[in-house]
């Protein structure tokens, strides 16, 4: 009598078996649902070539502009990807800081960017002073905070003095930097 109840149930369980496992299957296989939107694929929803923008101070003159021959920008991270990048920070009585690079990367909020590939820094000769130019592979820069800093080899100029390291840390309110590792020189003393 066990036997006979064991036996009547055996196609029951093997069919429970076979639909638990053909669920399974269903979903295993199925494709994720597809965002219509274009949100979750990082492709850009706008473009623009030979752009410019400046950032203008509560008093009214540019604090820095940002140009570059092309930008594109994208939904998914809002993230803006720049070719060729131009930025120029100005301070009132110093002379303008420009930075130039391959490619530059900017932030959702636009607090921070980070250049990429042949990255030169160059503040402009005064009366008092030489040019200052400072050459990277990559540059990340906080513009509102007047800061920029970088983890790789850095070359820096001015007349004839020559200083080079890894790592460098900038604060363009102070006009100050630090080189962090590496750092080796020669200092023109001039006339």
């Amino acid at each position: 009598m066990k036997r006979d109840r064991v036996s009547s149930l055996f196609p029951l369980l093997l069919l429970l078996a076979l639909a638990a496992a053909s669920f399974w299957l269903e979903r295993a296989v199925q494709a994720p649902d597809y965002d219509k939107t274009g949100k979750l694929r990082h492709d850009p929803d706008f473009i623009a070539e030979d752009f410019g923008i400046t950032k203008m101070g509560a008093n009214g003159k540019p604090e820095y502009s940002l140009s570059a021959a092309r930008m594109l920008h994208y939904p998914d991270d809002e993230s803006t990807d720049i070719v060729e990048p131009r930025l120029v920070q100005r301070h009132d009585d110093a002379a303008p800081i420009e930075i130039r690079a391959d490619r530059g990367l900017i932030s959702r909020n636009g607090e921070e960017a980070s250049f990429f590939g042949n990255v030169v820094v160059v503040r402009e000769a005064s009366a008092q002073r030489s040019e200052l130019r400072m050459q990277t592979e990559y540059l990340q820069i906080y513009p509102d905070r007047d800061l920029a800093s970088t983890n790789r080899p850095v070359t820096i100029t001015e007349g004839r003095s020559r200083l080079a390291g890894v790592g460098m840390e900038l604060n363009n309110k102070t006009r100050q930097f630090t080189l962090l590792s590496q750092v080796r020189g020669t200092f023109d003393a001039g006339k």
